[in-house]
């Protein structure tokens, strides 16, 4: 896999990553966004400025993801791309949200890490 298709999955990874932590920022730990139905949900959404640059995220790393599709196979691609947001989401959900890094969940990083690397050297 050459460099450019590593930069567009990384880019991907990390506007996938910056979208759920902007949406778990917009509304993490407060009640259902679905209780009040889902006309009321898409409103909570486009009116939350951190909600929306989530949506912004998503479609920023589909255009990443795109166009690493264009140049390489979509088995490859796209699980690079998820382990790579897993890790990200990982750390930032820790520093961020003080979520727990258990021992089940670092070591469930390192089999992930040991799968991007086998399938960017190998695949």
């Amino acid at each position: 896999m050459d460099r450019l298709t590593l930069i567009l999955i990384s880019g991907s990874a990390i506007f996938n990553a910056a979208a759920n932590t902007l949406m778990k920022a917009a509304f993490g730990g407060r009640e259902g966004l679905l209780d009040d139905g889902a006309l009321n949900a898409v409103m909570r959404i486009v009116f939350n400025f951190r909600a929306a640059a989530g949506v912004a995220c998503f479609g920023v790393s589909f255009i990443f993801l795109s166009a690493a599709l264009t140049r390489t196979d979509l088995s490859l691609a796209y699980p690079m791309m998820s382990g790579l947001v897993f890790l990200l989401v990982l750390a930032i959900s820790a520093l961020f949200f003080s979520e727990p890094v258990t021992l089940w969940r670092a070591g469930g990083a390192a089999v992930i890490l040991a799968g991007i690397w086998i399938l960017s050297v190998k695949g």
